[in-house]
């Protein structure tokens, strides 16, 4: 096919140098692959001169049937990459960054390219985004699965499977006062203060409101409002503070201007948001992506079992 190829254009060509331009080759490979092509067929296909190559009246017939040829493998071709993109598996995941241990999570990048490696004729892709932007990618079909707080207003759109409960913690300034007696409180000791909220992170923010709204009690709101991953300094010094999961708290703040309070129930129980793997509602999970699921899902089952102690 190749011998076809360099024949093909040299013929439409009209020299040796000019269809090696168009191949990115020599022109020495070139008129080696048509004298092999020639030896192969025993019959000329070009007369060559002090004005370089011309086709022969064989050469001419076999030229419209050569360009034939390659056409038809150039249709075949393209037909096997439309099969393959049409019918391969592929899989798509938008995950919420605080999820990645970098931030105080559970799942590794390690773990997302492991899964990779393992399935690279699908190509998975994997996408750090923010909690309202995973289920619009979901609903909207952009994204095959999310990892993500659950979110009340599309219950009925989506399948869940849940990973874990997360107690939550109070981040506030070590300069507060009304906190300074304290190792936890509750949503009332909170409402004193300004609670700054998690930008594009509706699920979120709604859980913690909502738990306040239940309990009777009427959050203040401050005008700010983050990103998830930021730094705490706005609360340094403020009667305001930052409601995050204990655990990204207690792994990514260092700051001794600052203090991490658990925030327990009214009863003194844990106060947990859930966490959840989900994907749109009737979707019938593939092979490849039921794997998936499970890989996600035993990560938050080793990172909730007990370790054995050492020594």
């Amino acid at each position: 096919m190749r011998q076809l190829e360099y024949f093909v254009t040299a013929a439409a060509s009209g020299s040796y140098s000019s269809a090696a331009k168009k191949l990115f080759v020599s022109p020495q490979a070139i008129s080696k692959g048509v004298q092999v092509l020639e030896r192969s067929i025993g019959v000329g296909l070009f007369e060559r001169g002090p004005n370089g190559i011309a086709l022969t009246s064989f050469g001419e017939t076999f030229y419209e049937e050569a360009k034939s040829v390659l056409e038809s493998l150039e249709r075949l071709q393209n037909m096997a990459a439309r099969y393959q993109q049409e019918h391969a598996a592929s899989l798509t995941v938008g995950i919420h960054s605080l999820c990645f241990r970098e931030n105080g999570g559970t799942i590794d990048w390690n773990d997302l390219l492991g899964f990779h490696d393992a399935h690279k004729d699908a190509a998975p892709i994997f996408l750090e985004m923010r909690g309202d932007s995973i289920f619009d990618a979901v609903v909207g079909g952009e994204a095959d699965f999310g990892i993500t707080v659950p979110k009340d207003s599309y219950s009925s759109e989506v399948e869940s499977v849940l990973l874990k409960r997360f107690p939550l913690a109070a981040v506030v300034s070590s300069s507060d006062e009304d906190f300074a007696s304290k190792d936890a409180v509750t949503i009332k000791d909170l409402a004193a203060s300004y609670l700054v909220l998690f930008s594009e992170e509706d699920a979120f923010n709604s859980f913690f409101i909502e738990q306040a709204r239940e309990d009777g009690i009427a959050l203040g709101i401050s005008p700010l409002q983050i990103r998830a991953v930021s730094d705490i300094d706005f609360v340094i010094g403020h009667s305001q503070y930052t409601v995050r999961p204990y655990q990204h708290a207690t792994r990514t703040t260092r700051s001794d201007r600052v203090r991490i309070l658990p925030i327990i129930g009214a009863d003194h129980g844990e106060n947990a948001m859930p966490l959840t793997i989900f994907w749109k509602k009737d979707r019938k999970l593939t092979e490849l992506e039921s794997l998936f699921v499970e890989m996600v899902v035993n990560l938050y089952r080793a990172a909730e079992s007990p370790q054995p102690e050492v020594g």
